[in-house]
């Protein structure tokens, strides 16, 4: 018996076809990773995101969740494609209106100006939303503000763009979609001239940038607080206090939990309830 020695061109393609295996060490320090960035707890939903993670990975040629760990600490580009592939929320226009009514109700009795902050707001769905509705039902037009911020970059990029499907427009009558939007194409299009008080910003709330964005009367965070654990939801309801105002109103998606704690007070019951800072006598 004897060996015959590989040469040069034989031991590349061994080594390209040992490299094509993938090799799933490392799934648990990049789940660990997105939390500490994004606040985002992906290990109850693992086997879903490592089908999704693996995929991405053959994409982009990268053989093992450790080597994608290391090129995203390092790349600003790579590590926003990943947070981009974790956060894709699905949303629509007058989603869950009663608790969008309330908002609108409660801005028309503070009878001043009024800043609003959406936060996640996704594709600008609810940002827009808001909009229209404070247009309809206010003489307000020119006293408020609405400012959408997300950690997903495609999502701001699309919100800004203003571009809508039929689906997300889907609880909207024909004189509203007439009103606000060009419809082209199968698609419709938001007519910007009706939202020049509506602004989008890429933002990680648990980045220190968050809390300079300014001061806000009504703060909307619908079906974030159900991807964090209890500690990153306290995080997040305590940077929520320092941007709301003090007698403002934070309101948060139904299935949305929150723990007990010295910042924000909740109020009321189903559609009608928000959180506030506690009264002081």
């Amino acid at each position: 018996m004897f060996f015959r020695k590989k040469n040069k061109s034989q031991e590349k393609k061994i080594n390209k076809l040992y490299k094509q295996e993938f090799n799933s060490i490392g799934l648990e320090d990049l789940l660990h990773y997105v939390k500490l960035e994004t606040g985002i707890d992906l290990f109850l939903k693992k086997s879903i995101i490592e089908t999704r993670l693996k995929l991405f990975c053959k994409d982009k040629e990268i053989y093992s969740f450790s080597d994608l760990l290391g090129l995203v600490k390092c790349k600003n580009d790579l590590k926003q494609e990943i947070i981009n592939l974790l956060t894709v929320n699905e949303t629509y226009f007058f989603r869950e209106e009663r608790q969008l009514q309330e908002a609108v109700n409660f801005a028309i009795s503070r009878d001043k100006s009024v800043s609003i902050l959406c936060a996640p707001c996704a594709s600008g769905e609810e940002v827009y939303s808001l909009s229209m509705m404070l247009s309809e039902q206010t003489d307000l037009s020119n006293k408020f503000t609405i400012t959408g911020v997300d950690i997903n970059s495609e999502a701001i990029t699309k919100a800004k763009r203003g571009l809508y499907t039929k689906r997300s427009l889907h609880k909207l009558n024909e004189n509203v979609k007439n009103r606000y939007f060009t419809y082209k194409d199968d698609m419709y299009q938001i007519k910007s001239e009706h939202f020049l008080h509506v602004n989008f910003r890429k933002v990680n709330i648990f980045e220190d940038s968050f809390t300079s964005i300014g001061s806000f009367d009504i703060i909307f965070s619908r079906n974030m607080f159900i991807y964090f654990d209890n500690t990153t939801r306290l995080i997040a309801m305590q940077r929520f206090s320092k941007l709301l105002k003090r007698d403002g109103r934070l309101l948060l998606g139904h299935a949305d939990i929150v723990p007990q704690n010295e910042w924000l007070t909740k109020v009321g019951f189903g559609s009608s309830a928000y959180y506030s800072h506690p009264r002081t006598n």
